[in-house]
This record gives C-alpha cells, sequence and structure tokens, in this order.
C-alpha cells in the first residue's frame, strides 16, 4: 500500500481517485500552498504525488520542480492529471519534470496500471538507494552508519551523529549538486526549525575531521553552499 499525495480542488473527482486507487491510501491537497505545507510535514511518507494543473492558486506544473525539490530523501514520481490534452501541454509538463500525464477523463484500469508501474519503478529505485557508495564511504541509511572502505584497513566504520549523517547521505547522493545552507537546515533539521547557518558549517566542520582519511571530500562553494566530490591523488596522499 501507497500513500498517494493528491493535488486536486474537485471533491468529486478526488473520490473518484480514492474509488479507482483503493488499495493505497490518498491525501488530498485542494491548493499549492496546501501542498507543499503537506510535504514539508511528511515530506518521507508520500510515495507519489497525483498533481492536477488548474488549481485555485495557480498552475500545477508551474510548482512542480519546486515540489519535486523538497523530496530530497527518496524519489517520488510526479503524475499530472488534466482536461488539458493538447500536445504542448503534455510536452511542457515532461520538460518540467513530470513522471507520467494523465487525461481527465481516466480510464479506471488505465490510471491504475500506470500508476502500479510507477510505484514498481520507485520501489525498485529506493532499495537500490538505501545504500549509497561514493568514493570510498558506504553510507548504509538502514543501519544508519557510514563505512570506510580502506585498501589498507579494511572496512572501518565512522561514528556520526545524526544530523552529521544525514549531511553526509544527502551530499553525496548527488555528488556535485550544490546545496545552500537554507537547504540543508530544511532538510536535515526540517522545516521551521530555528538553526543558523553558523550551527550548519560547524557541523560540516566536525564531519570534514571525522571522513578526514577518506578520498571524499565536501567543498565550500563560495556564496552558495557545500557539495560533495573526490579528492584529487595528491589531496588523498596528504590525508594518508
Amino acid at each position: 500500500m501507497a500513500k498517494i499525495l493528491c493535488v486536486e480542488d474537485s471533491a468529486e473527482f478526488y473520490i473518484y481517485l480514492t474509488s479507482v486507487l483503493k488499495d493505497h491510501t490518498l491525501i488530498q491537497a485542494e491548493s499549492i500552498n496546501d501542498a507543499f505545507k503537506m510535504v514539508q510535514n511528511g515530506r518521507d511518507s508520500f510515495d507519489l504525488v497525483l498533481l492536477d494543473i488548474s488549481l485555485p492558486d495557480g498552475n500545477g506544473v508551474k510548482a512542480l520542480p519546486m515540489l519535486k525539490d523538497s523530496f530530497t530523501s527518496k524519489q517520488v514520481p510526479f503524475v499530472v492529471i488534466s482536461s488539458d490534452d493538447d500536445i504542448l501541454s503534455k510536452v511542457a509538463a515532461f520538460g518540467i519534470g513530470a513522471d507520467d500525464y494523465i487525461s481527465k477523463p481516466p480510464n479506471s484500469s488505465e490510471l491504475r496500471a500506470r500508476i502500479e508501474a510507477r510505484l514498481r519503478a520507485v520501489n525498485a529505485y529506493q532499495q537500490n538507494i538505501q545504500q549509497v557508495q561514493f568514493g570510498d564511504l558506504m553510507i548504509d541509511s538502514n543501519r544508519m552508519c557510514v563505512e570506510w572502505r580502506s585498501s589498507q584497513k579494511g572496512a572501518v566504520q565512522i561514528e556520526l551523529t545524526p544530523f552529521e549523517f544525514k549531511i553526509l547521505r544527502m551530499v553525496c547522493s548527488r555528488p556535485g549538486q550544490v546545496y545552500s545552507r537554507e537547504q540543508l537546515i530544511d532538510q536535515v533539521w526540517g522545516v521551521g526549525k530555528f538553526v543558523t547557518e553558523r550551527t550548519v558549517d560547524a557541523h560540516v566542520s566536525h564531519l570534514r575531521k571525522k571522513i578526514a582519511d577518506s578520498n571524499v571530500k565536501i567543498e565550500t562553494v563560495l556564496g552558495a553552499g557545500y557539495k560533495a566530490s573526490i579528492k584529487e591523488s595528491s589531496d588523498a596522499q596528504g590525508n594518508s
């Protein structure tokens, strides 16, 4: 059973969706603003998002990239369901990050089959990213542990605090992507938590010391934030 966020302002169509997808739990958000609040309050609990285009407070497709970026700890497919059946709307939706596009009114069997296919694909993906291998570090989300795979010492477990672990997992899951301090605060500590940027810097500093022997480094990108990369051979030799 999956938990599906349904961003749809029509009560009648929402009832129809719950009847077609009765094997899953659907949660309705009647506007873009409501959807953002629900994602922020339970970002790790949703497995798929059904998104209408015409919503009371704007265009759902235009909000799709920001909604999608709100999920950082898991891959969540976005399926657009809209009465706009023209090819330009479909191309625009796929171009901006939609994983599927279903026209209203959908055939119930087709709708169910396409949603199930998306859920199967994302479940397979999630199983693959429970362990993130980057450089000589193995980050295991199931056991909440990090191992340094040393050619001389073998597998050495690195003791991290929960916040350090989340920072490392976040930046190593997407190497090279720059994360701002605000993003780290929202995704590691949680939206609405009073955490200063200095707190983020302090945790990154401690994390760097703990992984100093690894060939993974957390770079500071001036004026932007942090990213994970692999040390040059000279850097790695300097730490050995």
